[in-house]
């Protein structure tokens, strides 16, 4: 079982990625592939990113989840389809387990989300070093209290 402020504790400042996915073009040769990545924030936020890869490699789409139940459901608060593209094809909707090397699996998937960066900073999105420092210290997840 998981809690989103155990879990966010303890994954502060973690980023994960799935596995490179190519997709075929028309003449059924490796076109491009995507990425996607997953990071814990200390006050319980999850925010999960997908990019592509290729000629025009560049950010796809990202989402935030509003939280996560005890049972690893991941709640997303999808934006307005007229304002913001996603493809909720490619959310992951249930975390089911971490092995002992850290690996996330989602959605009964035997695929994993590797532990690739254990990220000081995301100033992008609003954490600045001593927000993720400080969450990683107390490893507490202040939405979830």
């Amino acid at each position: 079982m998981f809690t989103a402020k155990q879990f966010a504790g303890t994954h502060c400042g973690c980023r994960y990625q799935q596995d490179y996915r190519p997709t075929l073009g028309r003449d059924g040769k490796k076109e491009s592939g995507t990425l996607e990545v997953i990071k814990f924030y200390y006050d319980g936020a999850i925010r999960m990113e997908q990019h592509c890869y290729g000629e025009a490699a560049t950010f796809v789409f990202g989402v935030w989840a509003k939280g996560m139940d005890a049972d690893g459901t991941l709640h997303w608060a999808l934006p307005d389809r007229r304002k913001s593209y996603y493809d909720e094809d490619y959310l992951p909707k249930k975390l089911d387990r971490v092995d002992e090397e850290g690996n996330l699996y989602f959605d009964g998937s035997p695929f994993p989300w590797r532990l690739t960066d254990d990220f000081a900073e995301d100033k992008r999105w609003g954490y600045p070093k001593w927000k993720v420092l400080l969450g990683k210290l107390t490893g507490k997840g202040l939405k979830c209290d």
